[in-house]
């Protein structure tokens, strides 16, 4: 069989789920199997991504939507033995032998958290591309029980779990001697309303002794009207940093004091577990996806209560140095189940299946 993969996400910055796009091609590369990434003639590759190693093909005109779902079906005419990879969302709904990803359905959780413009497509988009598809993928038990409530039409047997990883190489401690005088909490992700930086930042207004960094951007599909004024605050002790270099993060990971990622609702949740390699000690949301990636390697909290989170956060700064370091070290243990090798092998076992 012959495995194609929609290069669309090529084209665009390397954020959550481009990255999982960018490492399972990377792993599929590593691991000594052929793939066949298509772009469009004129796509600009992101200089986020390093392509040397893929065999690129390049087809049609266009870009976008457009281009994945009217122009790229065209390119399979005529071929047989082949399946399309679409590692970060719909695919070409034409293309009768594809596999698509659901990495979350957080639009149908909360509409409120996007734009109008994003919620309708994805809501009319999705059933028919889910029931077009040969397979589907997912990230997480979590999400695999989200799809089947959601979509009733669909059996267990048609989904399978392919969870997100790590780069092992670069996620891992670099602790200085100015490391040990550091003192803040990190805060990574991209700023929107089910991220739950609003309450984060009001948890934040009990805390006195430490300063609380926030990496993340905003993203232009999430519904602006429903941004917290409370994110906007200029407080002392509160800095945002934008979106920065994987260097840059894993640094900051391994200088803070700990971790929070206050999310409402994930399909995986990474940063979590990069903070783990990094050797941070995590403090997370008490939701279901959270305790099955992060297990008994985190500190739980309610998300939805200020004073849970900054109780969770007086926790880890009071907690003496031999706590620390037992969180820390289920921390590295918890993160070593997940790895792309592994996630590549499940979805070549599950391709051979098909």
């Amino acid at each position: 069989m012959n495995i194609y993969i929609n290069g669309r996400f090529l084209l665009q910055k390397c954020t959550g789920v481009e990255r999982f796009a960018y490492n399972m091609c990377k792993s599929f590369v590593s691991n000594g199997h052929n793939i066949n990434i298509i772009i469009p003639k004129n796509g600009k590759i992101h200089n986020d991504y390093d392509v040397s190693q893929f065999n690129i093909k390049r087809f049609g005109v266009c870009s976008s939507h457009i281009w994945e779902q009217l122009v790229l079906p065209f390119f399979f005419i005529g071929k047989k033995d082949y399946v399309l990879l679409s590692f970060t969302g719909l695919g070409s709904i034409l293309v009768p032998n594809k596999v698509m990803t659901i990495h979350d359905l957080s639009f149908l959780e909360n509409r409120n958290w996007f734009s109008a413009a994003y919620y309708h497509y994805y809501k009319q988009m999705t059933p028919l591309a889910v029931k077009t598809s040969r397979h589907i993928i997912t990230v997480s038990n979590f999400s695999k029980d989200e799809i089947l409530r959601f979509y009733r039409f669909l059996k267990p047997e048609q989904i399978t779990v392919v969870y997100n990883a790590t780069d092992s190489n670069l996620f891992k401690p670099t602790k200085s001697e100015a490391d040990a005088n550091s003192n803040y909490v990190l805060a990574v992700s991209s700023i929107d309303p089910r991220k739950n930086f609003a309450q984060l930042i009001k948890a934040f207004g009990n805390i006195s002794n430490c300063t609380l960094k926030i990496v993340g951007a905003h993203n232009r599909v999430f519904n602006s009207s429903a941004k917290d004024s409370n994110i906007q605050q200029n407080k002392d002790n509160i800095e945002y940093l934008g979106r920065v270099t994987d260097k840059e993060l894993v640094e900051l990971y391994s200088g803070a004091k700990a971790f929070i990622f206050p999310s409402l609702y994930e399909g995986f949740g990474l940063p979590p577990i990069e903070a783990m390699m990094c050797g941070c000690p995590v403090l997370v949301s008490d939701i279901p996806v959270l305790r099955e990636i992060c297990k008994d390697a985190a500190i739980y909290f309610n998300p939805k209560d200020a004073i849970s989170i900054s109780s969770a956060i007086d926790s880890i700064l009071l907690k003496e140095e031999n706590e620390r370091n037992e969180i820390i070290q289920k921390g590295f243990e918890n993160a070593k189940r997940f790895s792309w090798t592994k996630s590549v092998e499940t979805l070549i076992n599950t391709l051979s299946n098909l």
